[in-house]
């Protein structure tokens, strides 16, 4: 299903779609969450759950209800105001990570994209191996950097023209929502111009992984409307019958000319 929000005064119109897959897990600890507030912006959010017990999806779901309820709450469009989102989330999570002892260690992941639909930007902020990648023009143009142990090799250059899927310890976190890390979120400092044609994607580490960028462009190519691209992508994964596949989510948002500007 795409939702589409063109109402007065945007700049652009916007289209999103997303979907979740379980994998080869007993649950789906992914979340995902839209908010539209008129001409004052639209966020979009997703998290991706761990701690075991079923409380990865417990933060998961903590994690998009206090992005989402921030930015109902104070809609700003500012690297400040998404900082303020991911921090209003930490500390959800981190409150009922005291309720119980099989709470203490659940955490998430997190990425927010926020747009500005009156001037026609973008901004956004992630902590942890959730990714947002920003194509243009049918390529990727934007690929936000993981908080990870591998990333952190990678950077130090102990690794040359290494794939980082395929590196060991890729799923070792150096921070997100709850967890114990060192590495604080990146907020995207100065807000990105928007152009007519610009597709984003938010996505869990369960499909970037198996999912190369340049087989997520050339889906694109082939895919007239989001919710077909998104679809795509997640069949192309289930097709590789991984017996160990994460769960993965992604949600998407088109930016497209509006026929007229009011």
């Amino acid at each position: 299903m795409i939702v589409h929000f063109d109402g007065p005064g945007q700049r652009y119109g916007i289209q999103v779609a997303s979907a979740s897959f379980r994998g080869s897990r007993s649950s789906n600890e992914d979340a995902m969450g839209i908010l539209s507030q008129g001409s004052q912006g639209l966020c979009c959010t997703l998290a991706d759950g761990a701690g075991g017990h079923g409380h990865g999806e417990l933060a998961a779901q903590l994690t998009v209800q206090a992005v989402l309820e921030g930015f109902r709450d104070n809609p700003l469009f500012a690297p400040a105001s998404l900082a303020s989102l991911i921090s209003q989330a930490e500390h959800k999570v981190c409150g009922q990570q005291t309720a119980s002892v099989s709470r203490m260690h659940m955490s998430a992941t997190v990425v927010v994209l926020c747009l500005d639909v009156q001037q026609g930007r973008a901004l956004w902020a992630h902590w942890g191996d959730s990714r947002l990648y920003l194509f243009r023009k049918g390529r990727v143009h934007v690929c936000t950097q993981d908080h990870s142990i591998v990333q952190q090799l990678l950077h130090a250059g102990l690794y040359e023209e290494a794939d980082p899927r395929r590196l060991p310890n890729r799923n070792v976190l150096a921070g997100a929502i709850g967890a114990e890390g060192q590495v604080p979120p990146t907020v995207r400092a100065d807000a990105l111009v928007l152009e007519p044609g610009d597709v984003f994607l938010l996505c869990s580490d369960g499909l970037w992984e198996d999912l190369h960028e340049t087989q997520m462009e050339s889906l694109l190519a082939r895919s007239r409307h989001p919710d077909e691209w998104i679809q795509r992508m997640v069949e192309h994964v289930a097709s590789l019958g991984n017996p160990h596949q994460d769960n993965l989510s992604a949600l998407t948002a088109w930016v497209q000319a509006r026929e007229t500007n009011e």
